[in-house]
This record gives C-alpha cells, structure tokens and sequence, in this order.
C-alpha cells in the first residue's frame, strides 16, 4: 500500500460472530467483550475471532501511534533538523506498512473463520434435514405398514 495518508484504518474494526456479506441476514452486534479466557465459552474459533479482534484493536491504536511519529518527524525534516528525521521517518513508514499488511492477514484470518462457521452451519443443517425427512419417511412405512396390517386382519375376520 503505497499512499499511507489516505488509509483508513476504520475499515479495520471489530468482527461480529455472525458478518452480513451483501446485504444478507445476519447480526449487527460486534460481539466483543473482553472475557478471562478462562471463562470463556464456545468453541476454538470464538477464541480465535475474539483474539483476532484484540489484534485489530492494538495494530489500530500503533498504527495511529507511528502516524503521529512520522508527521512529528517530517515536521522536524521540514524545519531544518534533517539528520534523524529522515530516519525517523522511514522507520515508522516502515512500521506503518508492516502494520497494514499484518490488519490485512487478521481480516483474511477473519474472513476464512466467517466462512468455516457458515460452511459448518450449513452442514449442520443439512444433517438435520436429513435426519428430519429419514424420520418422517420411516413414520410414513411404519403408518402403512398397520394400515395394510389392519386391512389383512379385517379380511381373515371376515374369512372366518
């Protein structure tokens, strides 16, 4: 990312247990709340996004940091004091780009988590249609078979 000016980091933020992707169902809530580990529940991504997510916040809040350092160091560089700010102001265009790279391997991370949940979700659900129409359908042979039963012990009464 060449122009460090116009990033936004806000495009960074927060992920929420369930993201809406274009406009699609989902929940709004962040779902971040800073929980001791050892009381946490859910699974092992739950752990992961809320780990991700406190890896945004601290990148954000460096990544603002080095900004503040790189225009006080171009500031110096501009009024004469040009030895260290050149320095300086590589050093944290340096870090600035390291930071963005690794916000943009969080947000992929993120993004895999999101679609494993969905992908996970949707197996689910498939598991249990099946397990719905395998048990509606045994119900439907188990009906029939009394009812051709009771026709045959009808007609052996009737025989008799």
């Amino acid at each position: 990312m060449a122009d460090h000016e116009s990033f936004d980091i806000s495009l960074f933020g927060l992920w929420p247990r369930n993201p809406r992707y274009e406009g699609g169902a989902g929940r709004t809530e962040a779902g971040y709340h800073f929980i001791e580990p050892k009381t946490r529940r859910g699974g092992g991504d739950d752990d992961m996004r809320l780990l991700l997510n406190d890896l945004t916040a601290e990148m954000r809040a460096q990544f603002t940091f080095f900004k503040r350092l790189r225009m006080r160091a171009v500031k110096r560089g501009v009024q004469g004091d040009d030895g260290d700010a050149r320095a300086e102001v590589k050093a944290a265009t340096d870090a600035i780009a390291l930071i963005i790279r690794t916000l943009e391997k969080a947000d992929e991370l993120q993004r895999r988590l999101a679609a494993s949940r969905k992908d996970e979700e949707e197996r689910q659900l498939n598991f249990r249609d099946y397990d719905n129409a395998k048990a509606h359908f045994l119900d439907l042979i188990e009906k029939r078979a009394e009812e051709l039963a009771e026709r045959k012990l009808a007609e052996r009464e009737r025989a008799v």
